[in-house]
This record gives structure tokens, C-alpha cells and sequence, in this order.
């Protein structure tokens, strides 16, 4: 062959080459030209349709919620390596990689094993492990280097749109010119990728902006006027406490502090408790008696001797207990008469002819609990008062007190953390923490065990026995208080014994304490037996914050009365009389507290003394349905009295139909207030406030919150 041949045919080889190298680049420039633009993406291509964004930038599909779409992995491990590169021939991250079963688009590589499509050679940028993400592939390239913010993140997924092929030989590259074309419209269309993944984000985070508003306004996030159902828990009625105080004792040896000593009683001194109890209509009677504190010793069973046969329907069996004499503080129990507490009650009487402690004293046992209010006590110069703290429960309490006198709080040694176990009684003498105060207001506050409290207050005026009175707790500090059972003497036969040297506390007077930190105007009203009595005055006073006055009651009319307070502040109350007026053979004192508006199944168990129920409808006409129990426990015929409005109305209790032990009171109409005034002998004189009426379960609402 010639020289001259051999020439032509390499020149005739190389423009064959060069020829299919034209044909080749051709028909990739028609390819690229057909592929979807910015503008147009098919729903199928997988830049736009597929891809996520990255769980660790803003606007992350897996962090608001939207689902991944279909073919596209919306794990929470797909996030962005910081090591990732856009420079050609790094491993491409798994954000964007299509599943391994989907054919690559056009223009693509295909994974390993399937042929690429004709004309379309293999780029260096689409080379990658399959199934590895470029943090699993190896150590990352860049460890400095920062992660992409989320729009670099989303067009960076757009440039792995296929799977990588599998690891091994690269397929046979084409010609370098074409090699060239191909990765410069290879980067064209990454851009326009770039900016297409820029769109899908900004879209896909907005549509979940308006899907959390949405949800938002479904739901009523952050909306107060929407109403959420609280649920209720039936909680059952408990068994019904009252502890009845220790006899009063004449104090010795250590007159300030909380070990108080005493010395011995008189003679003629006397404490009884009488208790009663009854069962609901039909039903027998519940499980009750009396027993010490301090042991839980029993001292009466209400309920022995009582017949297993279910009474008649209709029919209400009771027991009394009368005149069971004590020396300790005492405790009533009851259980629950079906889905209610036990109607029952129960009264402690203290009675002395002679001795330093002659007088009455009456008091009701109360429910134990965790704030109480005592006003009415005095520790000025023959005055002793001595506060009596009980823990009917198995828990230990800690006790702070809280004082106010007549020129403001005060703040005593000892008044705070005072222990009181299960089962015991403590005695604090108030003298030693705020002596000389002619007005006291005392709050007790228990934590832990609930306590019940009650100051055991006697007079001496030299030799001449003053009087006593067991002073209970009065309703908490509120607006609007009312106190009944006030019983005034002849105001002459008072005003000139008051005259007496060491007598001038035997005005009465109602004492009112404003325990907050603004003063408070406080307006009376006093309704007697024939209706409202105007006072001297108009009825208004002043009462300075943190202090507790004495407002006067000596020109009221002999009677029984019942006053009605409204302030501007919080207040508490109570009113203190006398009953005597010869100097020679002394006087008693008496307190009544300020109480609740009656209701139903108030079960007032009379005291050992004479005592007369009064009622009081202070803002319109009112009935009190009453019905007796005797002491062998039966009912007597229920008696419907009628109360005119702003006047006190008087009951006796032989009034009821005979011999009555307890009686029964129930309140229709307005609002109806009520009390017991207790007399004896000559001077004797105490006040009882109505008891609380029985409660039954009750519906807790179930606190919901995080």
C-alpha cells in the first residue's frame, strides 16, 4: 500500500470519528432542549415533585408535618452532611436520590448495570456508591466547612435526582469535546435546578405555614374565648369529725407560753358533751360515737342497741347521747348515711357555781381544718385567754398564728411552728404573745393535719369571777358577715355597773378586725324582734387596716338581736356581751361569731342549759321548717315557722312538741340566719352559731395542664 493511502485512509478515519462525534453531540443538544424548564416541570420530574428538603433546615418537611411524596425518603436521617461539595466527582448526598426501581430521566446517567441512554455519556458529577450517603461513603472532605442553608441544601438535592451507579469500572467516556459540552449544560441545568428547588421550598413553606394556621383556628390555639370541657370526678361524702374542746381550767405556774399549767377546777364545776345523730329516711342508722382524742378510748356508741331490721320507709331513726361527762378534748365520728354525710352533731357545756371559773360556757364540736379565724378575746389585766389547738388526724400539723390588736399586727415570740401531733391537744396562753390587748383577733394556720381551735377566755376582776365563754371560730374575712344570737340586758342596769372600777368591759360591742392593707368602712345594721334599730350615728365607722375596733352596742334595747355587716374590705367579726349586774356577785361573758346562711339538715344538738333558737331573714320573708328529736331518738312533728324580713324571730325549743334533745332546721325563702343563746342561774350566758348542714359527695373538677 502507498504512502499516499495509508495517508488518506487515517484522514478518512479521523473525519469518520469526527463525524460520529458531531452526531453525538447533536443528538444531546436535541435531548437537553426537550427536557422540562423552571417554568413547565412535569409532575413526574423528580427535582421538583420528589425531592425533600432537608430535615435540618427551616421549612423541613418532616419537622411541619407534610408528608414526603411518593418514591422520596422522608427520613430524619436524610440531612445534609456539612462535608458536601458541588465540585463534580464528590458523593452525592441521599436527600435527593430517587428510589433504586425508577428509571433515570433523560439526560442521565443510568445506575449500574442499566445501559445510559443513547448519545448521553457518563458525567464525573453522577458518579456515586449506590445506596451510601456521602457522610457514610468516607471521611467528610470539608470538616470546616458550614452546612448549606436550606435553598443550597434544596438545589444541591436537585442535582442527585437518580441513584449513583454501583462501585466499579465508569463507563467508557465519550470524545473530550463532548465531554465538555455535556458538563457545561450539565451545570446550565443545575442551576435552573438550583432555582427550581428555590421555588419548591419557598411553596412548601408557605403551604405549611397556612396548614399550622389553619390547624390553629380548627383547634382554637391561643383563642381564650374558646371553652374546654373539664372533666369531673365523683368524689364520695366522708365521714362527718367533731371535736369537742377540753374543759375550761384556771390557769397556773406558766402564764406565758405554749405549755400552759393549770391548777385544780371547783368543786362545782361541770363538763358534759351531748351528741346526736340521724339516719336518712328508710335507712338505718350509720356508724357513730364519741371517744377521746388523745387514745381514741370510746365513750358512747350512738348507734348501740339499735335493730338490725331496715325501719319503714319514710321513717328516720335516731340517737342521743345526753350529759356524757368528759375531762378531755372529745371527738365525734360518724359515718356516711348512704351518698350522704351524717346528719349529726354534737355540744360540749361547761357549768361552775363557784371558784375563780364560775359561769357558763357552751360551744359546739367542730369540723377540724386548715384556716380558722377566732375573734372576740382579751389579754389585758384580769382577762385570760388561752388558745386551744386539737389534731383529731393521724398526721403530725405545724401551726402559725397570725395576731391583731388594737393598734395593728403584732408579732409574738412563739407564734410560728407550733407542733401539735396526732391525737393532741395544745395550749398557747395569748397573754405571752400579745399581752394587754382589750381586742384580739386570731388566725390560726395549719400544715399537714387539719386542726380544730378554741379559745378558752375567762374574766377576774380581784376576787369577783368575771365570767367565761369557750370562743369559736367565726367565719373568714369577707365583705358582708351577719351575727346572730346577741343578747343585750337592760342598757341602764349595764351602763352603771360599767361605772364599776375594773367594769367598763362589760359594754357590748361588736369588734371588728381588718386584717388587709387598706382601711375599711364598715356600715351596721341591727335587727331586733320588732324589725331594724337605728343607732346612735348612722351606723358607719371607720376601722383602720391591720387593727381590729370596738364598735358600741350599749344603746340597744334589751333583747335578742342580730347584726348585719357590709364593708368595702374583707372583715371578720364576732359580738361580746355581759349577763350580771351586781358587782358583788360577778358576771359572765359571752361571744357570738359570725355565720353561714342556713340550708338543709342543720342539726343543732341543745346544751345542758336553758337555750332559746333565734332566726333572722334580713332581706326578705323566709320559712324555717324545725322538728324536734327527743332523747330516745325519735322525731316529733316537723313545725314550719314563718319569718318576717329584717326582724328576729324566737323559738323555744318545749315550743316543738315536747321533752327535745336536738332539733332539725331547714331554710326556704331568703336568706336565713340563726344561732342558739344559751342562759343559766342568774348570770350565765353563752352563744352557739348554728352548725354547718351535712354535706354529700361531691364533683371535683380534674385539673388538666402540663
Amino acid at each position: 500500500m502507498s504512502t499516499e493511502s495509508f495517508g488518506g485512509g487515517r484522514r478518512a478515519a479521523r473525519q469518520r470519528e469526527k463525524d460520529a462525534a458531531d452526531r453525538t453531540a447533536a443528538d444531546t443538544a436535541s435531548t437537553e432542549d426537550t427536557a422540562p424548564t423552571e417554568d413547565t416541570a412535569p409532575a413526574g420530574d423528580t427535582a421538583s415533585a420528589r425531592e425533600s428538603v432537608p430535615t435540618d433546615a427551616p421549612g423541613d418537611t418532616a419537622s411541619t408535618g407534610v408528608p414526603a411524596a411518593a418514591g422520596e425518603s422522608a427520613a430524619t436521617g436524610n440531612t445534609a452532611s456539612p462535608g458536601d461539595s458541588e465540585s463534580a466527582g464528590e458523593p452525592a448526598s441521599t436527600e435527593g436520590r430517587a428510589s433504586a426501581s425508577e428509571p433515570a430521566p433523560s439526560g442521565e446517567p443510568a445506575p449500574s448495570g442499566e445501559p445510559a441512554p443513547s448519545g448521553e455519556p457518563a458525567s464525573p458529577e453522577n458518579t456515586a456508591a449506590t445506596g451510601s450517603s456521602a457522610a457514610a461513603d468516607g471521611p467528610e472532605k470539608t470538616q470546616d466547612k458550614p452546612a448549606d442553608p436550606p435553598i443550597a441544601a434544596a438545589g444541591k438535592a436537585d442535582r442527585a435526582e437518580g441513584p449513583a451507579p454501583a462501585s466499579g469500572p465508569a463507563p467508557a467516556a465519550g470524545p473530550a469535546s463532548a465531554s465538555g459540552a455535556v458538563g457545561s449544560r450539565e451545570r446550565k441545568r443545575g442551576s435552573a435546578r438550583r432555582s427550581t428547588g428555590r421555588w419548591a421550598a419557598g411553596i412548601l413553606l408557605l403551604a405549611c405555614t397556612g396548614a399550622v394556621a389553619a390547624g390553629a383556628g380548627v383547634a382554637g390555639i391561643g383563642a381564650s374565648a374558646q371553652s374546654v370541657e373539664v372533666p369531673f370526678a365523683e368524689v364520695p361524702a366522708g365521714p362527718l369529725t367533731g371535736v369537742c374542746p377540753e374543759p375550761l381550767r384556771l390557769l397556773s405556774g406558766n402564764v406565758a407560753g405554749t405549755d400552759a399549767e393549770f391548777s385544780a377546777e371547783s368543786t362545782s364545776a361541770r363538763s358534759v358533751v351531748n351528741a346526736a345523730v340521724l339516719a336518712a329516711a328508710g335507712t338505718q342508722l350509720p356508724a357513730a360515737g364519741l371517744a377521746k382524742v388523745a387514745d381514741g378510748a370510746s365513750l358512747a356508741e350512738l348507734s348501740a342497741g339499735t335493730s338490725d331490721t331496715p325501719p319503714l320507709a319514710g321513717t328516720r331513726p335516731g340517737a342521743v347521747v345526753r350529759d356524757r361527762a368528759v375531762s378531755a378534748a372529745t371527738l365525734l365520728s360518724a359515718e356516711p348515711s348512704g351518698a350522704l354525710q351524717a346528719t349529726a352533731g354534737a355540744g360540749m357545756t361547761y357549768t361552775a357555781a363557784d371558784g375563780d371559773l364560775t359561769g357558763l360556757a357552751a360551744a359546739n364540736c367542730q369540723a377540724p381544718a386548715n384556716d380558722l379565724w377566732l375573734v372576740g378575746a382579751r389579754t389585758a389585766v384580769g382577762a385570760t385567754a388561752v388558745l386551744q389547738l386539737t389534731n383529731p388526724s393521724q398526721t403530725a400539723a405545724d401551726v402559725d398564728l397570725e395576731l391583731y390588736g388594737t393598734a395593728g399586727p403584732v408579732d409574738g415570740p412563739g407564734s410560728r411552728g407550733i407542733s401539735v401531733g396526732p391525737g393532741q391537744t395544745r395550749n398557747v396562753v395569748l397573754a405571752g404573745l400579745a399581752a394587754n390587748q382589750e381586742s384580739l383577733a386570731v388566725r390560726v394556720r395549719s400544715s399537714g393535719g387539719p386542726v380544730a381551735a378554741v379559745i378558752s377566755q375567762n374574766i377576774l376582776r380581784g376576787l369577783t369571777p368575771g365570767g367565761v365563754e369557750l370562743i369559736q371560730p367565726t367565719t373568714a374575712p369577707q365583705p358582708a358577715q351577719v351575727i346572730s344570737g346577741v343578747r343585750i340586758q337592760n342598757p341602764e342596769t349595764t351602763r352603771k355597773l360599767a361605772r364599776e372600777d375594773g367594769y367598763a368591759s362589760v359594754l357590748p360591742s361588736l369588734q371588728v378586725a381588718v386584717p388587709g392593707a387598706s382601711d375599711a368602712v364598715v356600715n351596721l345594721r341591727v335587727f331586733g324582734p320588732a324589725g331594724e334599730v337605728q343607732l346612735e350615728g348612722g351606723g358607719s365607722y371607720n376601722v383602720a387596716a391591720g387593727t381590729v375596733s370596738r364598735l358600741p352596742l350599749d344603746s340597744l334595747p334589751e333583747g335578742t338581736y342580730t347584726l348585719d355587716i357590709s364593708a368595702d374590705a374583707g372583715v371578720a367579726a364576732a359580738a361580746v356581751f355581759s349577763r350580771g349586774s351586781d358587782p358583788e356577785k360577778g358576771t359572765d361573758v359571752g361571744v357570738a361569731a359570725a355565720g353561714e346562711r342556713l340550708g338543709s339538715e342543720h342539726l343543732a344538738v341543745l346544751p345542758s342549759a336553758d337555750s332559746v333558737l333565734s332566726f333572722t331573714a334580713p332581706d326578705g320573708a323566709a320559712e324555717v321548717q324545725l322538728t324536734g328529736v327527743t332523747a330516745s331518738g325519735d322525731l316529733l312533728a316537723e313545725k314550719t315557722v314563718k319569718l318576717g324580713a329584717g326582724s328576729v324571730t324566737e323559738v323555744r325549743p318545749g315550743d316543738l312538741g315536747g321533752a327535745v334533745a336536738a332539733v332539725l332546721i331547714h331554710a326556704t325563702g331568703a336568706p336565713v340566719f340563726g344561732a342558739q343563746s344559751v342562759t343559766g342561774g342568774e348570770t350565765g350566758i353563752s352563744a352557739l352559731t348554728l352548725p354547718r348542714g351535712n354535706v354529700g359527695g361531691s364533683r371535683v373538677q380534674v385539673g388538666v395542664g402540663y
